[in-house]
């Protein structure tokens, strides 16, 4: 994904886990992510993280 697809919020998968975007730096392709299950707070780059629309804040059904 871009920086331009992700913002503040967003939940994603990352690595086959989930994890909320905490901010987003689009001047390096990165995002700072916090992985649902230890809390763990790290910066990856944007091409690292896939798209699972089932997960968007405000969805309360799947697709």
């Amino acid at each position: 994904m871009q920086a331009s697809d992700l913002k503040q919020g967003m939940w994603v998968e990352h690595q086959h886990e989930i994890a909320e975007i905490i901010a987003v730096d689009p001047s390096n392709n990165t995002v700072i992510i916090e992985n649902q299950n230890d809390h763990q707070r790290s910066s990856v780059s944007c091409k690292e993280i896939t798209d699972q629309p089932q997960l968007h804040t405000g969805c309360d059904r799947y697709y």
